[in-house]
């Protein structure tokens, strides 16, 4: 695990002790192990991923990170292009409790994750910055095949965002992405420029179920996604690679939040995707069932309102938060 910074060693603590629960609860274990990364390291070593870090990571089965701060370039973005993490996975649906405009939401971004111009080929002087976008065919086949096998396993709807009326590399992605569609005839696809589909997202989000983007796209749709849920408080998300994963809420770090006020959901819920994906994975039955009481767990306790942080209108500190997860699922198991 990465702790990371500001709220995010006291949040993943939290998620920790729940996980280390899970474990006894459902008979499996886990072992933690801290790869320290993020702006505190930064400053401390002189570098904010240090090679023991990458070496502690690369040798784990999957990583559960905490939210860094203005590192995050060479913390997360890194790690995903040196993993090659190239498939970020970001749901977004409505929770009972949350305060929405909306109601019946529930959508889920894929978004390729080691392309366009976050590939950071860059020549930036006094007077110029130049940025190379970079857009393959292997990038673009093999997110599209992920954003429509998870529509398969959905409700069979697709829209492809890009914006190839203006920039030509966008054309290559989309046409790739339409090339895999052909394979998946079940699945109804649709496309829109990228200006449209903000527009879209604010005045009708239950039209959508996957929305398969390029890298910046995704990154900026994603966070206006989680104002249109409530908050981004909520938001978890997986970075998957084919053979690795890293799980992270999509929030920052908050540096000047008392830990304590901190809202864990995010959190818990990219734990519980990496349950999902590790349940898959490794083909075992209690890690996706642990999975589910993590969400089920997180759901009963937005829904009652009784244990909520300050930011979702509470007075609950995270640990009583955490602690409210904790009973519901013991009352469930």
């Amino acid at each position: 695990m990465i702790k990371g910074d500001g709220i995010g060693p006291h949040i993943v603590d939290k998620t920790l002790e729940l996980l280390q629960w899970l474990g006894d609860l459902k008979g499996f274990s886990m072992e933690f192990v801290e790869a320290q990364a993020g702006d505190s390291v930064l400053k401390e070593v002189g570098t904010a991923l240090p090679a023991e870090s990458l070496r502690k990571i690369s040798a784990s089965d999957a990583c559960l990170k905490g939210p860094v701060g203005e590192t995050a370039r060479d913390v997360i973005v890194y790690l995903r292009q040196k993993l090659d993490l190239y498939a970020n996975i970001r749901p977004f649906k409505n929770y009972p409790g949350v305060k929405s405009k909306w109601s019946g939401v529930d959508f889920v971004i894929v978004r390729e994750n080691t392309e366009d111009l976050y590939r950071s080929v860059e020549d930036v002087g006094e007077d110029h910055a130049v940025a190379l976008l970079v857009v393959t065919r292997k990038g673009s086949e093999r997110i599209a095949k992920v954003g429509f096998e998870m529509a398969t396993a959905r409700r069979r709807k697709l829209t492809i965002v890009h914006k190839s009326n203006v920039v030509k590399s966008y054309l290559l992605f989309r046409n790739v992405c339409m090339q895999v569609a052909a394979k998946y005839p079940s699945v109804d696809v649709d496309e829109m420029y990228v200006d449209n589909a903000a527009y879209q997202l604010i005045i009708n989000p239950t039209a959508f179920d996957v929305i398969l983007t390029p890298n910046m796209f995704g990154d900026i749709l994603s966070d206006e996604a989680a104002g249109i849920v409530g908050t981004i408080g909520i938001a978890g998300s997986a970075n998957i690679g084919d053979s690795f994963g890293l799980f992270e809420p999509v929030h920052g770090s908050a540096p000047t939040l008392n830990p304590e006020q901190a809202n864990p959901t995010a959190q818990l819920l990219a734990a519980k995707m990496m349950l999902e994906w590790l349940g898959r994975t490794k083909k075992d039955r209690r890690l996706s069932e642990a999975a589910a009481l993590v969400e089920n767990g997180v759901t009963q306790v937005l829904a009652e309102g009784r244990f909520l942080t300050p930011d979702l209108g509470g007075k609950a500190s995270c640990s009583e938060y955490v602690d409210e997860v904790r009973r519901k699922i013991s009352s469930m198991a």
